[in-house]
């Protein structure tokens, strides 16, 4: 796992630099010289579902400047991967949480290269659980995701995030994302 996560994190941060390179050769700006697109790769824990304890994810998210309306405001979707276990006397439980969320993002300047945001979606999650050896299912579970998170920007087009989201679906929990983002 840990292996998989640092080669999705390479991956990420080579193509974050091609873009950069591509949309300075295109020009598309928008009303603020970031671009209108993001990508977005973060790790994090999160509490754990129910009666798991808690875990960590990545997440994987894109996300659009929607500048016709307001400039500071953003059309988005993330694509997460949470795992959890739990032991249970019977034996260990696990639970693997793969949520997809469709949102907006309004961000907010503070002071120059600084943004807070807040940020809510509407989230629908793929679940699989095992209550060790007990009991295996798998859920499709819809909610919403409200959060609210800060930006710093660490070269022109390159940015680094906190984000806290409170996960308001079937066995609720609570995702903090730590991150790197690339706007072109």
């Amino acid at each position: 796992m840990k292996k998989t996560v640092f080669t999705l994190l390479v991956a990420f941060f080579t193509l974050s630099m091609g873009t950069m390179s591509y949309a300075k050769s295109t020009g598309s700006e928008g009303a603020d010289g970031l671009g209108v697109y993001e990508l977005d790769a973060s790790l994090g824990p999160a509490s754990g579902p129910g009666n798991y304890d808690g875990g960590f994810g990545v997440n994987f998210g894109a996300g659009y400047t929607l500048s016709q309306i307001d400039s500071n405001l953003q059309a988005r979707f993330d694509l997460s991967v949470y795992h959890f276990n739990h032991d249970f006397p019977w034996g260990t439980g696990t639970y693997t949480r793969v949520p997809f969320t469709v949102s907006a993002r309004y961000y907010v300047p503070i002071v120059d290269k600084v943004r807070a945001f807040g940020q809510a979606g509407l989230e629908t999650s793929i679940d699989n659980f095992d209550t060790g050896g007990h009991q295996r299912q798998n859920e499709v579970n819809v909610g919403i995701s409200p959060g609210a998170g800060i930006e710093l920007f660490v070269a022109p087009r390159v940015s680094v995030f906190a984000l806290g989201l409170v996960h308001l679906i079937s066995d609720s929990y609570f995702s903090m994302q730590f991150g790197v983002s690339t706007h072109f």
